[in-house]
């Protein structure tokens, strides 16, 4: 188990490093992927949550790129459309308010080819862990910050028209890229 979350955070690195041009990340939290940049034009970060921006502005004063942090949730996204290359979402989709709302204003934001690069946790693919999932989520979400357990995010992207590439999955966890279909 502790080698499962090893290489999850191993992922988070291998998610944002190469990424090159403008860059957006939703769901910042307290900036732990913002030093992991390394080739950005500029990242820009959202977090809906007041305190966990001001820690992600101090964590980006030691990012190698320049790196800009708001306050806004996925939902609602305080950028002009096509205006990034890139959008990254590590661990952000189990505990967005609306995801059919967040992966519009992505979709809106992103320039044409644009990819969505994304680290989440997912419903299981097994029956009997996925009903223990959708079991334990209502009493989960409430202790830790609205998480689901059981959402179907890979699912869910393809439902709203992203054609979806899995790089790496080792249990509930999933590093995956995707673009907006044709």
């Amino acid at each position: 188990m502790a080698k499962m979350f090893d290489d999850v955070l191993h992922w988070r690195q291998r998610l944002v490093e190469n990424l090159i041009g403008e860059v957006l990340e939703i769901g910042a939290g307290s900036g732990s992927n913002l030093p992991l940049y390394r080739r950005a034009a500029h990242v820009w970060a959202t977090e809906p949550d007041a305190d966990a921006a001001s820690k992600a502005t101090l964590a980006a004063a030691s990012a190698s790129v320049p790196v800009q942090v708001r306050v806004a949730p996925a939902e609602s996204l305080p950028f002009a459309a096509d205006s990034f290359d890139h959008v990254v979402s590590s661990l952000v989709f189990c505990s967005v308010t609306d995801p059919a709302q967040a992966l519009a204003e992505i979709g809106r934001v992103l320039r044409p080819g644009g990819v969505l690069h994304m680290l989440e946790h997912v419903r299981p693919g097994i029956a009997p862990l996925s009903w223990a999932a959708g079991a334990i989520t209502p009493a989960w979400s409430r202790m830790a910050g609205g998480c689901h357990l059981d959402r179907p995010t890979v699912d869910l992207l393809a439902d709203h028209g992203w054609q979806v590439t899995i790089h790496r999955r080792i249990g509930i966890f999933v590093r995956m890229s995707a673009t907006r279909k044709s």
